[in-house]
């Protein structure tokens, strides 16, 4: 019993709980993190809640990643020995991974302010345009290739606020172009609801493109609309879901060029804090466009006016 590996824990965790298989890659990555740090000798048998302060140490201190990073973490882990204690793969009665939790710092949500905005897409429309002069250098290694198709999944992420795994579980057959409106499945949400949001004017000639070219190539319905590798020789499959490493490298090569942290949630984030600039008006909106399940996570994007405070301290000192 006790000399049972990970693999095994892992592979028996997963069927249990039919995931998502961006799901099950978080899990694998933390997993990943874990036995690199305490040594693929050690067997989940001799975890215990001293050699898991050690690695919090590690995370928090020496490798100084935040506290919400390190929740992340242990709730993946907690899960994982929690599975594998219940199903009696491992004779220790109590979770290691338990009580070892810290309290988050709150901070600001991360957003893209709009000089961030306009340099992205100054470099895209360059690339943009070099594509179709030719003249850009290795496309074929180039991540931010085709250019076109890229631009689409920034607006998409600009004007809906969708989440990455939102994105790249879209179906051809979620979009009504006639009606304006995208359907977002339930599967892809996090909080397991669908709903719509709006084709705004500015996304809609994009996404019309990515369609009917999407079409011209025989994909159907049921088939993803965001896969780079339908329109991409260097790729091979081209009709299943996107791989998200490709999304990641895209996001990547986009953070070097504009030296700054560019990400699908940043622009989540700035759309929703933006509108929540008039929270009165825009409160519901907001939570419906976002898919909040309640309106408490929608006021986390409530930030005070800056501005507004300056001017109110200015008075004060004033009279």
């Amino acid at each position: 019993m006790n000399n049972v590996n990970y693999d095994h824990i892992l592979e028996d965790y997963f069927f249990s709980k039919y995931l998502r298989p961006a799901t099950e890659w978080s899990y694998q990555k933390v997993l990943k993190s874990f036995i690199k740090f305490t040594g693929p000798e050690i067997t989940p048998a001799e975890v215990n809640k001293e050699l898991v302060l050690f690695w919090r140490r590690q995370v928090l201190t020496e490798m100084k990643l935040s506290r919400r990073t390190w929740n992340n973490k242990v709730a993946h882990m907690r899960a994982i020995f929690n599975h594998a204690i219940k199903k009696g793969m491992l004779s220790a009665r109590d979770n290691p991974f338990n009580g070892v939790v810290t309290r988050p710092d709150i901070k600001r949500k991360k957003t893209l302010t709009p000089n961030q905005m306009s340099s992205i897409y100054i470099i895209m429309q360059s690339y943009d345009e070099a594509e179709r002069m030719g003249t850009v250098q290795h496309p074929r290694r180039c991540a931010l290739l085709p250019a076109w198709f890229w631009l689409t999944v920034l607006d998409t992420l600009k004007y809906t606020g969708m989440r990455q795994n939102q994105l790249l579980n879209l179906k051809l057959g979620d979009i009504n172009l006639e009606a304006g409106i995208i359907n977002l499945r339930a599967e892809s949400a996090k909080n397991h609801r669908e709903h719509a949001v709006p084709i705004a004017r500015a996304l809609r000639p994009g996404l019309q493109v990515l369609y009917d070219r999407s079409l011209a190539l025989e994909a159907k319905p049921e088939d993803p609309l965001f896969n780079v590798s339908r329109f991409s020789s260097k790729r091979t499959d081209s009709q299943g879901c996107m791989d998200p490493q490709h999304l990641r490298a895209f996001f990547r090569r986009l953070s070097k060029e504009c030296r700054s942290e560019i990400s699908p949630h940043r622009f989540r984030h700035t759309i929703a804090t933006n509108m929540m600039k008039s929270p009165d008006r825009n409160l519901r909106t907001v939570q419906a466009l976002l898919g909040h399940s309640t309106v408490n996570v929608t006021l986390e994007y409530v930030e005070g006016n800056l501005d507004a405070m300056r001017t109110a301290v200015e008075e004060v000192f004033a009279r």
